[in-house]
């Protein structure tokens, strides 16, 4: 889930938390509940230690504790302590309305530590299972929210765990994905069903001692009750999303066109073997062996590739070219690639895995906030790799981040850290679109200098450039870009 999905998931929450679908980065109170002062958009603790870490997140961004600073010492300590005592720290939610009003570097510092304890939580969890609808993963934020992403008796983990563990046998369903549990195909909109099930069962009578007082839990079931609407009103994808966007970007780059090519496989006489699916899989460098466990994975089988796997498995691990004993790779490739939903979703998670994920990691890292700056970043793992050798997409962030010893102000909205320097994001990106600009047309690595093909692609910064220009910083139902041949084109999510 990425994109205005991601704003919509937050909302929704925020209608249980708060009542409204505003963000309340001013809000701030002592609840009287052993917690110290809450406050921030996701209830934030000066007594279990999350009100902290926004604080130290803060000085992160800014370099300096604001007008926090004469409390740092004992939020540290009570944070560290779990101590629920206000003394020394009266002026705590002055400090934080003031900031949460206005200052955007202490917004972002709340956005990424809820980020990091409870959406990124849920991510992961969403991933380990394939679940790909926006339904499913905002309703495993909103009890990572609510009940916490650990294992604890009530925690999210351990709701998934108890979900997992009512499935026996296949359960078929009409989501368009499958997910697999203890071994059985079990569709997502199923899956989901139960996991609704098993938490509201949690709310109506918690196991741990903390969530009884009050009968308060009991009186939540709407947030369950509400997505269970949702999934009744078939609205499974919760928005467009601007990975789809940033993808069709890059297929036309990569294929001339915004289709998604998981049935094409031929050799190309690049010593990688059969290249193949929507990210140029190869037989010799051990990815489209991923897709093939992946998809084994999901459908429990290697299907019409079991005959090969053997061989596929040993040209992977070696790097071999050959095609010997695997004559009949692409035309199984093509045809599973063609209409088989498990085949096409296993190539759909290495894409991810490999690329998409690496770049979704390094765009968390640098605190960015704006579509056209990830999908960037996409495009560059795709072309160059997500590593850091010379020409990959680390290094190329290095190189970038290098280049900055001094603040950097910009009209974008979003400010980085970099280097202790604030650097406005869309300058930021500019250089970056700059250095890769300059690797495109003179790679360092010996494996991307031949034929100047890499200097023929500049058209893929080009056209990055094109947007920053339009000023489409953000992506919801379409964007502008230019093509192979720098003619405007739209690229529509749907």
């Amino acid at each position: 889930m990425c994109g205005c999905a991601k704003d919509i998931a937050i909302k929704i929450t925020g209608i249980y938390e708060n009542g409204d679908t505003d963000v309340h980065y001013d809000y701030c109170e002592n609840l009287d509940d052993g917690r110290g002062f809450t406050a921030g958009i996701a209830g934030f603790c000066s007594g279990t230690g999350d009100g902290w870490m926004v604080i130290e997140e803060y000085k992160r961004l800014t370099g300096s504790y604001g007008e926090f600073e004469s409390m740092a010492s004992t939020l540290e300590k009570y944070a560290t302590d779990g101590s629920d005592s206000t003394s020394g720290i009266e002026d705590y939610c002055s400090a934080w309305e003031k900031l949460g009003k206005s200052d955007k570097d202490f917004q972002q510092a709340q956005d990424n530590i809820r980020d990091q304890l409870y959406y990124d939580p849920a991510e992961q969890a969403s991933n380990t299972l394939g679940a790909r609808l926006d339904v499913t993963q905002g309703q495993l934020f909103d009890t990572a929210i609510q009940h916490g992403a650990g294992d604890d008796a009530d925690g999210m983990q351990a709701l998934i765990t108890n979900t997992n563990k009512s499935f026996s046998s296949d359960q078929s369903g009409d989501s368009g994905n499958t997910l697999n549990v203890n071994g059985h195909k079990v569709d997502e909109i199923v899956w989901l069903k139960k996991f609704i099930e098993v938490r509201t069962a949690d709310l109506k009578n918690p196991k741990e001692k903390d969530n009884q007082g009050g009968n308060y839990w009991a009186q939540t079931t709407y947030r369950t009750e509400s997505y269970s609407y949702i999934i009744d009103q078939k609205d499974g994808t919760l928005c467009g999303c601007a990975k789809d966007i940033a993808i069709k970007i890059t297929g036309v780059y990569e294929n001339s066109d915004t289709d998604v090519h998981y049935s094409y496989c031929e050799m190309l006489p690049d010593g990688r073997g059969f290249t193949a699916g929507i990210a140029g899989f190869c037989t010799g460098t051990g990815d489209a062996w991923m897709v093939i466990e992946e998809y084994k994975r999901i459908a429990g089988s290697y299907g019409d590739f079991q005959s090969m796997t053997t061989t596929l498995k040993k040209y992977a691990d070696d790097g071999d070219e050959s095609s010997d004993g695997i004559e009949n790779y692409c035309s199984v490739w093509k045809d599973l690639g063609k209409s088989d939903k498990n085949f096409q979703q296993a190539q759909d998670n290495i894409r991810d895995q490999l690329y998409y994920d690496p770049a979704e990691q390094a765009s968390n890292k640098l605190g960015l906030q704006l579509d056209v700056t990830q999908g960037q970043l996409f495009d560059t793992a795709i072309e160059h790799g997500a590593g850091d050798d010379a020409d990959g997409m680390q290094a190329l962030i290095g190189y970038t981040n290098e280049s900055f010893d001094s603040d950097q102000p910009g009209d974008s909205g979003s400010i980085l850290n970099i280097n202790g320097h604030k650097v406005d994001e869309i300058v930021w990106l500019k250089k970056f679109i700059e250095i890769r600009t300059d690797d495109l047309k003179h790679p360092k690595e010996k494996d991307n200098q031949g034929g100047d093909y890499w200097a023929q692609t500049i058209y893929r910064t080009e056209s990055y450039s094109f947007i920053i220009d339009q000023k489409e910083y953000m992506w919801t139902i379409s964007v502008k870009i230019l093509d192979t041949d720098r003619k405007e084109m739209a690229i529509l999510e749907h």
